[in-house]
């Protein structure tokens, strides 16, 4: 099994929260009247649905050791 189909909840996880805090402060730039910036939007993205997916990882692991 490779780590795709044994981690797919936390990597779906991650990118999905990663893409809404992006188009969230891409929106909220917008708002600011400032330009579009590529690089903070993937920074966002990458940094954010990482972190996200890695606690939620963790979570789940912290949950299954304690239930065994």
């Amino acid at each position: 099994m490779n780590f795709y189909t044994r981690n797919r909840a936390f990597v779906n996880a991650g990118l999905l929260s990663g893409i809404v805090f992006a188009l969230i402060m891409a929106g909220f730039d917008y708002f600011r009247d400032q330009p579009f910036s590529l690089l903070k939007f993937a920074l966002h993205f990458v940094l954010f649905g990482a972190f996200n997916g890695y606690m939620a990882y963790r979570k789940h692991k912290k949950e299954n050791t304690n239930n065994k």
